[in-house]
């Protein structure tokens, strides 16, 4: 029996770190597909969706308008990505770059097409955006106080389906606290689905709140969407 059977049979093969890179405009919309497959079951995405699958003239728009907010998102705040994007992460550090007038420019396109956007959606979603977006805002104030303006937010953390199980997520996460760490800053984030918090809680994070989503709703069928919050404090 040859050496490399052996071996194989033997011990397990080692994991191959994941090479993580800043994105650039051609993982954009590898990431944005990443995306729209990882959370198409998410709790609350499907709570934002009244439970229902997008139209495919909705999923193209949204598309669109993903591929612009990401490419906003990657001048001034930490976009990381595994594979061209088949992972990814989004983050915001405080003053992590500073801005600049095509900045603000952009921010503004960014705002403009997000209200465009909102103007067509139902009374229905759109009272339920208000709700999440108003208890998420109310939670952080009550939890994090003044100090929210000087932590870090993983604002998305995404794996396509076939990328799953090969320690991506795991190692954008580790490499967005580090430069936390680094810059001796806590880091925060918001868990909607009960599967993923074992493994955030493995890369350091603990539970310090919640908010319940859908509770009072009675156009809402489903359970409750429970929405975690949870936080790392500085490791250095």
């Amino acid at each position: 029996m040859s050496n490399r059977i052996m071996v194989g049979k033997s011990q397990a093969r080692p994991r191959r770190v994941p090479h993580i890179a800043e994105i650039g405009l051609r993982d954009i919309s590898t990431a944005v597909e990443s995306w729209r497959l990882a959370f198409e079951n998410d709790p609350l995405h499907r709570y934002m969706r009244e439970g229902k699958r997008p139209s495919r003239g909705w999923q193209f728009v949204e598309g669109l308008y993903m591929r612009w907010f990401l490419f906003v998102w990657r001048r001034r705040n930490i976009m990381l990505v595994v594979e061209h994007g088949q992972s990814y992460v989004r983050a915001t550090i405080p003053e992590h770059r500073p801005i600049s007038i095509i900045d603000l420019i952009l921010d503004w396109t960014v705002a403009v097409i997000t209200w465009t956007l909102d103007s067509v959606r139902s009374a229905e979603i759109k009272k339920r955006r208000k709700e999440i977006l108003g208890k998420l805002a109310s939670a952080n104030e009550r939890l994090y106080g003044d100090r929210v303006k000087n932590m870090v937010h993983i604002d998305g953390l995404a794996t396509s389906p076939r990328s799953q199980g090969r320690g991506h997520a795991g190692a954008l996460l580790d490499a967005v606290t580090a430069e936390a760490d680094a810059a001796s800053r806590a880091t925060y984030l918001e868990s909607s689905n009960v599967a993923n918090t074992g493994f955030y809680e493995s890369h350091g994070f603990r539970t310090v709140g919640e908010i319940v989503c859908g509770d009072d709703n009675p156009a809402w069928k489903e359970p409750p969407v429970v929405v975690k919050l949870m936080v790392r404090e500085d490791e250095s």
